[in-house]
């Protein structure tokens, strides 16, 4: 299987942590598009279709807030047992507004729990960004498990809202998403993070660099989204076209091609490709007030999505553990998304309503070129590295030890934290207590680091592991 080959988890237990990790992520993905979807609908029978789109804007909001406020909920609590009761507590609090809203046909309750509810999925969303991001740290195969996951998730969004009441499954996905993220909070793996992780070295002036360009191609890319979003969204609560029929489908395509490509010579070709579907889907807003081609519109549109969204997780979730604030820079392109969209929706639907689709088509023409230009570093400075093949090639120059440790820890896909604490069992005689001391971290982070290199090199003891480390550096 493909996580067999070098880079992935070895044995069966690695394996199926993997798929774990990241069908957590898509089932909350999945819990979250049903949540906006619900809540659109309900707003067009409770308030008429003409607050769907100003409703949704204050949603988009809370979501941005929702992300930011796991971060800041990190820095107040410091130790893991208080992180973990406030998570808890935040998903009892999600779960309440979720069916507070499930049954509010009052104006004000309706959009309290709603605000209530995206609020509270946006915290949770950050604690599972944040964990997905320590968790598949230098996998290469981020793309494709995140990818593939959020596609299915659109699939199966797809059956359930054409084949049970949205309200049915709006409340059982909510239930149990909610539910296993908490499950995973009580019943935490050994690598499940909710202390602080083993410091890493911040982001260079470089990295940071990369990810303000990353910010403001986000920005960019989602005053695109936006513009046609809003149009599309009005569309659906006026029950002209129904965005969430067979033509959504195209959004699955468009997720699951774009987690492919992300893994392809380390991120070459996302930033291309996400460029190419923007300039095509520049042209849908011409097929969106016309009834026959409104399907080409919007397939062309959900193809450009799946590109987009793709392209702000993966390459935040890269950038996050390079980072001295990893549990905000995980989430931070769903943030930039959320208030960019938000500030985009309203004034695109009052010039689309003015002047015909003419100006939005030229816009998002304009935007796509300056992304291209944005995004010009990494389409043509993006370094190309061999992958580790995980044998040293026989005509190689003698390699230094440092660079024989990175090999092996690429080789059994450790974390780069992982990496630190691999150095000190291999170089050192210290006790899980030394480690912890030299590292600055506590004694039970340590023991979950050995648990989960011991899983990864599939080894039991110390002095397995550095048979291990030796064999594979004599080869």
């Amino acid at each position: 299987m493909w996580w067999n080959s070098g880079g992935g988890p070895k044995n069966h237990e690695a394996a199926e942590t993997y798929i774990l990790r990241a069908a957590l992520r898509n089932l909350f993905f999945f819990a979250f598009m049903l949540t906006e979807a619900f809540i659109n609908e309900r707003c067009a029978v409770i308030l008429g279709s003409n607050a769907v789109n100003p409703v949704y804007t204050v949603g988009l909001v809370c979501t941005g807030l929702g992300f930011l406020s796991f971060s800041l909920l990190r820095r107040l609590c410091k130790k893991e047992k208080s992180r973990k009761t406030a998570q808890i507590i935040i998903g009892v609090l999600c779960l309440g507004a979720a069916l507070v809203l499930l049954f509010a046909d009052h104006p004000a309750l309706f959009l309290t729990s709603s605000a209530a509810a995206l609020l509270l999925t946006g915290h949770i969303s950050g604690c599972v960004y944040y964990n997905t991001a320590m968790y598949f740290a230098a996998s290469r195969y981020m793309g494709r498990l995140i990818g593939t996951g959020m596609g299915v998730a659109i699939l199966l969004q797809f059956v359930v809202q054409n084949l049970m009441p949205q309200s049915v499954a709006f409340i059982i996905s909510i239930f149990f998403s909610v539910a296993f993220v908490m499950y995973f909070i009580m019943k935490a793996p050994k690598d499940w993070i909710l202390e602080n992780p083993l410091p890493y070295s911040p982001e260079t002036q470089k990295d940071f660099k990369k990810a303000l360009l990353l910010i403001v191609a986000v920005v960019l890319m989602s005053l695109v989204a936006g513009m046609i979003d809003s149009v599309l969204t009005a569309f659906n609560a006026e029950k002209s076209y129904d965005i969430y029929s067979g033509v959504r489908l195209f959004y699955a395509l468009g997720l699951i091609l774009a987690g492919v490509l992300a893994d392809i010579r380390e991120r070459k070709y996302l930033p291309l490709s996400t460029v190419c579907t923007i300039l095509l889907s520049s042209v849908c807003v011409f097929f969106l007030s016309d009834e026959v081609s409104y399907f080409a519109g919007t397939a062309l549109m959900y193809l450009y999505s799946g590109f987009y969204v793709i392209f702000f997780t993966v390459m935040f979730l890269d950038f996050a553990p390079k980072s001295g604030n990893p549990e905000l820079w995980a989430g931070m392109g769903r943030i930039v998304r959320s208030f960019t969209v938000a500030a985009t929706v309203l004034p695109a639907l009052t010039i689309y309503g003015a002047v015909g689709n003419t100006a939005l088509a030229v816009g998002s023409c304009l935007l796509s070129i300056l992304i291209l230009l944005v995004l010009l570093p990494y389409l043509s400075n993006v370094a190309v590295s061999a992958k580790p093949t995980g044998e040293l090639p026989s005509d190689s120059p003698a390699r230094s030890p440092q660079e024989r440790l990175k090999l092996f820890a690429q080789h059994c896909s450790l974390t780069p934290r992982e990496t630190e604490v691999l150095e000190q069992l291999l170089t050192t005689e210290d006790g899980v207590q030394e480690i912890a001391d030299s590292l600055y971290i506590s004694r039970r982070m340590v023991q979950r680091y050995i648990a989960s290199i011991y899983a990864k090199t599939q080894t039991k003891t110390r002095l397995g592991l550095f048979q291990s480390y030796m064999n594979f550096t004599a080869e």
